[in-house]
């Protein structure tokens, strides 16, 4: 792995570990942060808008991956990005607090596992 993929897969292992120990750690904490955030309508539609962006933008890491350069990194920044999305799209669609916590812990669990195997597929190797 060059030098680049290597600081990145730090930087994608830090930015799965960190939002997994607060949704799990703090769920009803963060889900009233995020719940004040996104309370107004404009708001709720613009997470929900950069939700698609990390949808979309993940969508492209695959024909890179598979026509230019074949590197792990790339795969684990899809299903990141992936998992971001889907994230965002559904904090928007349910932006109530108990609706929230309850989210933040199946997110929690799989920013857990993203960053399991952000350590297991590209780290540890």
């Amino acid at each position: 792995m060059d030098k680049f993929a290597r600081y990145y897969a730090w930087f994608l292992l830090i930015a799965t570990a960190l939002p997994a120990v607060v949704r799990l750690v703090q769920a009803k904490n963060f889900a009233h942060i995020t719940s004040e955030r996104i309370s107004d309508e404009k708001r709720r539609a613009r997470h929900r808008m950069w939700g698609w962006v990390s949808l979309i933008g993940s969508g492209v890491l695959i024909p890179v991956y598979f026509l230019y350069s074949r590197q792990r990194w790339m795969m684990v920044a899809f299903f990141i990005g992936i998992l971001t999305g889907v994230e965002m799209i559904a904090n928007a669609k349910s932006p109530e607090p108990d609706s929230l916590a309850r989210q933040n812990l199946y997110f929690g669990f799989a920013y857990a596992l993203a960053a399991a195997a952000t350590w297991f597929f590209l780290i540890r190797r």
